[in-house]
């Protein structure tokens, strides 16, 4: 992968203070940023500032409380006990009392 470059400054030309930043992206990423703009009729900055402040302003999922999510779906399934039958079906567990 190529090196990564990132350059940022302020520029004060204006009222309202902007920060520059600079970075390399794939080519396939920048076709896709582009598309996106076009879709969205709007300039590449306009619209990679819109997504960077979508993705930066989402909210994180709690890992805990996923963890807890997840947990109480699977416990709701039968395909647990469904496994533990079949295997107590079909064991040959003679010689192992």
């Amino acid at each position: 992968m190529a090196a990564q470059v990132y350059t940022v400054y302020t520029m004060g030309t204006s009222s309202k203070r902007t920060t520059v930043l600079t970075i390399r992206i794939p080519r396939a990423l920048d076709r896709r940023l582009s598309a996106e703009a076009r879709r969205l009729r709007r300039t590449r900055s306009e619209a990679a500032r819109a997504i960077l402040d979508a993705a930066l302003n989402a909210e994180s999922p709690d890992p805990v409380a996923e963890a807890h999510r997840q947990s109480l779906l699977a416990s709701r399934q039968d395909a647990d006990q469904d496994t533990l039958d079949f295997i107590a079906a079909v064991a040959d567990d003679r010689g192992w009392r």
